[in-house]
């Protein structure tokens, strides 16, 4: 990416006066430091509300609401992390979360869509 300011702009994110502006508010969820809000069997599936305190500024606060495949509660609670962001499911390790197959708002609505989603898939 090429930086469109001119040298010296101080609106421009790389100024010297901008240097630590950017770094205090991260723009995604740090997969290690989580904290499980909710969860919800269905089926052989779970639905998870999972709160990332590092992403304030997120939608909800940083809370995300899940839906995993085939899970149980044994494997999950062995989790070290979980990424709300899809990726390759061919790629996962053992103390990581699968990817979700799917993610809902942190809302009432999103939370019964999450549970409605999960029994489609059992």
């Amino acid at each position: 990416m090429v930086c469109r300011h001119s040298p010296g702009d101080p609106s421009c994110s790389s100024h010297p006066s901008n240097r630590y502006r950017y770094e205090s508010t991260p723009v995604t969820p740090d997969a290690k430091n989580y904290s499980i809000e909710d969860v919800a069997r269905v089926g052989r599936n779970l639905v998870m509300k999972v709160k990332y305190p590092n992403c304030s500024s997120c939608a909800y606060e940083g809370t995300k609401v899940l839906v995993f495949l085939k899970v149980t509660e044994l494997e999950a609670l062995k989790w070290k992390e979980i990424d709300p962001h899809f990726r390759d499911p061919k790629r996962t390790m053992a103390a990581r979360a699968p990817s979700p197959a799917a993610r809902f708002p942190a809302s009432n609505e999103g939370w019964n869509d999450a549970v409605e989603y999960a029994k489609t898939k059992t």
